[in-house]
């Protein structure tokens, strides 16, 4: 290791540190502060590794010393995990999380009020909400609870899950790089990106699994091993509903004689991960809880906010009841033509597809917290693509909503966040179109 390697890193692995087990998330601009240091160490450490050609191995080691640093922390920066262990701790009593709330379930048991399962429920964001995740999502907050009631043991084995998940990125886009004969230095792009590992290992979300299974998608498409490929999309899936998203583009990237062998084997795989959702009417009440989501909820939005803003001039009130679930509606149909114009006929096609088909997803959507765009971000590396590079730099801004006691988001920061973004995304798409040598080299 250089000089310039050695202190680069010394300063990344202690912001990451205060990040993990000091700054609470209401000081933000304290937050932002360690969160720029981390990105820029991170530009330099890649330039470096990429520079000096490291090997596999080194670049490995040196990203795993960033994750184990966060092993033993609390998050900070997010509280969904307390749901995620309350729901765990559901299951392993024999209960149905997406039958009863947090607050209809607790007085049905007894002697809660000072038990384990109170203390997780007094820290729940959504305690009214049926549990949102699915079935294999929810797998692995089961096996969590099984370590007994500690909070910290059911974070360290939640933790260790989504490390291993993680490596297991860092690996297939080793070889996604080898099959395409492209160097192995793009993927530390990813393995040393600063938000993916606060809110993948640090804040304990499941988008790593997710981008698991769209790399698996990826790879086993390139191989065309179309039924591995389709258990890639349908594990995706079974974490979390989002990569749904792809259909329209797999369907109309497929040749005419695979669509249907791909489909068939997506539709028992899918049907297989979301089967415990059939038992006692639990898929109305789960669908019930994500259409409350997207018609109650909103952080860090773009397209939605600026719909609301043009509204106000209209109407007196706040339509986000309705303009949530137009908008989700809108981008779908976005999705569909964009799949029917763009036709993902080749493998360098289709990566970049899923790229700009989340992008499409995300710009409509009324909730953009700064994990969802880890799925996207992971399979930009393959790619010329950074627009979602740029995006993971820009999305921390966010956490200012939780600087303040109401939750207000600052305009202004939106507009620096969304006004970069949809610079580099006009630069890339209309005024510099990607060029073959910066396309991915998937052939």
């Amino acid at each position: 290791m250089d000089l310039k390697f050695s202190i680069s890193f010394f300063l990344y692995l202690i912001s990451i540190f205060f990040l993990g087990y000091w700054i609470p998330r209401e000081e933000f601009w304290l937050t932002l502060f360690f969160y720029t240091t981390c990105f820029l160490s991170y530009f330099i450490i890649y330039s470096e590794i990429s520079e000096k050609g490291f090997s596999f191995k080194f670049g490995m080691l040196w990203a795993l010393v960033l994750r184990i640093t966060l092993i033993l922390a609390i998050p900070e920066l997010s509280d969904d995990f307390y749901r995620y262990i309350f729901d765990g701790h559901l299951l392993k009593l024999g209960l149905n999380p997406y039958l009863t709330s947090p607050s209809e379930i607790l007085p049905m048991l007894e002697k809660t009020s000072d038990s384990y399962l109170g203390f997780l429920f007094e820290n729940l964001n959504s305690p009214n909400y049926f549990s949102i995740y699915p079935p294999l999502h929810q797998a692995f907050f089961y096996l969590a609870s099984l370590a007994g009631e500690s909070l910290l043991k059911n974070i360290i084995i939640l933790r260790i899950f989504i490390i291993l998940f993680d490596f297991l990125n860092i690996y297939l886009l080793y070889k996604i790089m080898n099959l395409l004969n492209k160097p192995i230095s793009g993927i530390w792009l990813y393995a040393f990106n600063p938000l993916v590992i606060i809110e993948l290992t640090g804040n304990l979300h499941f988008e790593g699994l997710v981008l698991t299974g769209i790399l698996g998608l990826v790879y086993f498409w390139i191989k065309k091993r179309k039924g591995f490929a389709a258990l890639g999309w349908s594990f995706a899936i079974g974490i979390k509903l989002t990569p749904l998203i792809l259909g329209p583009i797999l369907l109309l990237g497929l040749k005419r004689n695979k669509v249907f062998s791909f489909f068939l084997f997506s539709s028992v795989f899918i049907s297989t991960f979301l089967f415990p959702l059939i038992f006692s009417n639990g898929f109305q009440k789960f669908w019930q809880s994500f259409r409350l989501f997207q018609s109650t909820f909103e952080f860090n939005a773009s397209l939605y906010y600026l719909t609301i803003w043009i509204s106000r001039f209209f109407i007196d009130y706040n339509p986000i009841a309705y303009v949530g679930p137009i908008l989700s509606f809108v981008a779908f149909v976005s999705i569909i033509f964009f799949s029917l114009v763009y036709k993902a006929r080749d493998n360098e096609k289709l990566c970049l597809g899923i790229i700009y088909v989340y992008l499409i997803y995300l710009l409509f959507q009324n909730v953009v917290h700064p994990w969802y765009i880890i799925p996207a971000f992971g399979i930009s590396v393959l790619t010329g693509s950074r627009i979602f590079l740029v995006w993971t730099g820009l999305v921390f801004l966010s956490y200012y909503t939780y600087s303040n006691e109401n939750f207000d988001e600052s305009g202004v920061l939106l507009l620096v966040e969304y006004g970069i973004l949809f610079v580099f995304i006009l630069k890339e798409i209309y005024f510099k179109p990607l060029s073959p040598k910066n396309k991915p080299g998937i052939e």
